[in-house]
């Protein structure tokens, strides 16, 4: 058996027991309400408190909170998520240990609301995500006009959604979503990441991969737009990277060639 058949095998039984030890209680769609719900409801809360903001007030504070988001999923993701040194150790474990275990490079897929236990981040996920801009929601909201502070919440709430999606649109098999711009770099990339040789060192973003890019964990060898329109090709990808994925692959070639 090889590497992967190994890794696909694991990953299967896994899903097996995660699948039977899933309390009868869970609703997949209850999880994913509470999402929804949470962050279109500070979404438009915030948006009512709006009075007539200036393009200036939405461009300046949309797009560096948007930076702020892209670097926090980034950081998170590498800091927490894949640390055994992270401060968080429920969450790495939970991370490491349940979502790389149940969908791995081979079996990204998923089947049905209760496997939403595995995809969707915890409750408290969305709400700590966005109270993170809470700090600096209050200080714009001081030192600018009211407005920017309640677009800095805004702002941080429809990130967590965008985030939730694409992570969700990796885990979905449709053709037409590898042809989609944008979409087929953040899909390719996290198909890599669910690699065990690479999920603790590569491809840490989760939405857009600007920070990997940024800070060299991106498989690519691309400077940050063209690696946002990479797509699905591997043409670019690190030396030191490709010379492991061939290794993978030739591995599998030998396996298939002794069972002729």
């Amino acid at each position: 058996m090889t590497r992967e058949e190994e890794i696909v095998a694991r990953s299967n039984a896994f899903r097996a027991q995660y699948r039977a030890d899933t309390p009868a209680w869970y609703r997949g769609e209850m999880h994913l309400a509470f999402t929804l719900v949470f962050t279109f409801g500070v979404i438009l809360y915030c948006a009512s408190r709006l009075q007539q903001p200036s393009w200036l007030e939405w461009v300046g504070v949309v797009l560096p909170m948007f930076l702020f988001g892209n670097w926090a999923e980034w950081a998170a993701h590498r800091y927490l998520l894949h640390s055994p040194k992270s401060l968080l150790k429920s969450a790495y474990k939970r991370h490491v240990n349940t979502h790389h275990q149940f969908f791995s490079h081979k079996t990204l897929d998923y089947h049905g609301h209760r496997d939403w236990r595995a995809l969707l981040f915890p409750p408290f996920a969305p709400v700590l995500f966005v109270l993170a801009a809470l700090p600096p929601a209050l200080l714009l909201g001081a030192v600018w006009t009211p407005n920017t502070g309640y677009i800095a919440m805004l702002t941080m709430a429809a990130y967590f959604l965008m985030y939730e999606g694409l992570h969700t649109l990796s885990h979905i098999e449709h053709p037409l979503l590898d042809r989609l711009p944008l979409v087929n770099t953040v899909r390719r990339m996290h198909v890599l990441h669910h690699n065990p040789d690479f999920m603790h060192t590569r491809n840490f973003n989760l939405t857009f991969p600007i920070c990997d890019a940024l800070f060299g964990t991106s498989d690519l060898d691309k400077g940050v737009i063209g690696t946002l329109f990479n797509g699905m090709s591997d043409a670019a990808r690190k030396p030191e990277d490709r010379a492991r994925v061939e290794a993978q692959q030739s591995e599998r070639g030998r396996a298939a060639a002794r069972s002729l």
